[in-house]
């Protein structure tokens, strides 16, 4: 591609992003930065196929200015962080290309944005060894990146110990903050999780280099507690979660993964109903969490030196009421969350199947076979974890219609449903997750995708108007976004710890005949390019396979705990610590 060539395909992208941002007045923040982001990285992708001599500074400045407009869009949205990363890296290659320091100074500002802004990203390293590699100095307002870094590996440990949270003292779902937690200086590292049955209780500690503000919550079908430790990521050795078989008469397992990319969650399976404790151990710095049946006497937290936080004003109560739904990501309170309704009984599509193969990889992976493995996988932690009544569109390499598949979903009386596909690409070094859901577009590359995954319909041109109509149904569309949100956050903040390259392409709309007509939340994921050489290579691993399953599994148990929880009788009395 000519220089020439390429400057028109930049005018047609950079105007076609603002009409449609003038179409879509309503579109939220988050939405308006998705699809700058997307146009954002179509440029640069282009910018890439031209030969660096052919292009100008003017060339790099448009697609600088296209990530530029993401962060005005949303500061805090997901898109960011990737957004300053692609900033100071274009201003690098021009410092290379064309000389000055301005461009370097550019290069150290974007770099040290991203790290102080955004101080949990996965590219907040990356961005501190490269401004350190340009020769970053100490600008006014932002600590310089070897400071930063050094900050984050040598923050001072907390003095004392202390309660961190119990259910007699705090509201179920409040935050409870630590005073020796360092906010916005490096993340909270979990390195190791272990266990001890006594006789009137159990114990479970989390080994960690700082105290992270934490978060609990009870939630039912099947009984669990959960603890979130904000600010926080498990080590490389428990980077796959860790899940250990208690087994005793108060809990069955106890399971540690990375729920976001900035938040870890310890989830115990309940037995019985409990009452708990956490609080701090020192030197080495210890999450405890106590357990013991509800009821129980307490004993005095005195003699092991551990005393409630004082002033707390958070007063017990006998009971935990039902807990309401959320509003949704963009503050709205829809009709499905005014009502309560929740969701149980779960579909799970796996694209393709017999004669329809779906996308084949360079090295003749079948996209059919690595959906069915992906939605059984994912199947079973529903039904395990969750206690959800689970519905396979197929759970073998048979082809069933599109058509047939949301039938089935609401013949079944499902609450939700979610397709498993593999993406494609002309372009074989595209990587990155997509989430779809249905909802009409003009956006040419989600139409791309409908129209691959749509081959097999048989729906014929006279029902257009039923189908367009079928699609536009606002309340299931609200809900279906939600859903998609939550899925894309969850499947690329996991996947792409494997490569900076596997992006996050943001939710999408596009018309599915595999989701017209689905009376309930419906998405379509794309789990990854299996026309990339990388990413067929990580779907044929089982390993690989299951990590998509845990974290679409993570996204839908984040919506459902979104849409509120029935009303869960719990003890409120504190247990005894036992020396760690």
């Amino acid at each position: 591609m000519t220089l020439r060539s390429w400057a028109a395909p930049i005018a047609a992208i950079l105007l076609a992003g603002a009409m449609g941002e003038s179409r879509a007045l309503g579109a939220s923040k988050r939405e308006t930065a998705a699809s700058r982001y997307a146009a954002a990285a179509q440029l640069k992708e282009d910018l890439s196929k031209v030969p660096e001599p052919e292009l100008a500074a003017r060339q790099y400045e448009l697609v600088i200015s296209a990530f530029e407009a993401v962060v005005r869009a949303d500061p805090t949205s997901g898109y960011c962080d990737d957004a300053l990363l692609a900033i100071a890296g274009l201003h690098e290659k021009m410092a290379g290309r064309f000389g000055g320091d301005e461009h370097r100074r550019r290069a150290v500002e974007a770099y040290q944005t991203l790290a102080r802004e955004y101080p949990h990203s996965g590219h907040r390293q990356d961005a501190l060894g490269r401004a350190a590699s340009l020769g970053a100095g100490d600008p006014a307002g932002s600590p310089a990146p070897q400071a930063l870094a050094a900050a984050a590996v040598d923050a001072p440990a907390p003095a004392s110990g202390g309660l961190a949270l119990s259910d007699e003292m705090h509201d179920e779902g409040a935050t409870v903050k630590s005073s020796g937690a360092a906010p916005g200086i490096g993340m909270v590292a979990i390195s190791a999780i272990r266990h001890h049955s006594y006789e009137d209780g159990t114990r479970v500690v989390l080994h960690v280099d700082g105290r992270p503000q934490l978060k609990y919550a009870r939630l039912a079908r099947p009984d669990r507690l959960y603890i979130d430790l904000f600010g926080s990521r498990v080590s490389r050795d428990l980077i796959g979660g860790a899940t250990i078989d208690i087994g005793d008469r108060l809990i069955s397992t106890a399971r540690l993964a990375q729920n976001r990319y900035n938040k870890a969650r310890l989830v115990l399976d309940l037995r019985s109903e409990v009452s708990f404790d956490a609080f701090w151990l020192l030197d080495p710095i210890r999450l405890v969490l106590d357990v013991r049946q509800a009821g129980t006497e307490r004993a005095a937290r005195t003699r092991q030196g551990i005393a409630p936080v004082p002033g707390s004003g958070l007063e017990a109560t006998a009971s935990l009421p039902p807990r309401p739904a959320t509003r949704t990501t963009d503050g709205k309170l829809s009709l499905t969350r005014a009502m309560g309704l929740k969701s149980r009984r779960i579909v799970i599509d796996a694209g393709h199947g017999g004669h329809d193969t779906g996308s084949i990889g360079a090295g003749g992976l079948l996209e059919k076979d690595v959906v069915l493995d992906v939605a059984k996988r994912l199947g079973r932690l529903l039904e395990g974890r969750l206690d959800a009544e689970v519905i396979q569109t197929r759970e073998s390499d048979v082809f069933v219609e599109l058509e047939e598949r949301v039938q089935i979903a609401n013949e079944r009386e499902a609450d939700l449903m979610v397709s498993i596909h593999c993406n494609s690409s002309r372009t074989r070094s595209v990587r990155g997750i997509e989430t779809y859901y249905l909802s009409l577009t003009t956006d040419p590359w989600a139409l791309e995708v409908a129209s691959h995954e749509n081959a097999s319909a048989n729906y014929s041109v006279h029902q257009l108007e039923d189908l367009v109509s079928k699609i536009t149904l606002g309340e299931r569309t609200e809900e279906s976004r939600e859903l998609a949100i939550r899925i894309q956050s969850s499947l690329h903040q996991g996947l792409a710890r494997h490569s900076s390259r596997i992006r996050n392409r943001g939710i999408r709309k596009a018309p599915f005949i595999v989701l017209i007509g689905a009376e309930i939340p419906a998405v379509l994921a794309e789990i990854g390019f299996i026309s990339n050489q990388e990413d067929e290579k990580l779907m044929r691993r089982s390993e690989f396979r299951q990590e998509v399953a845990e974290h679409l599994f993570l996204g839908i148990e984040d919506y459902m705990e979104s849409l509120g929880a029935p009303a869960v009788t719990n003890s409120l009395s504190p247990v005894t610590a036992q020396p760690d």
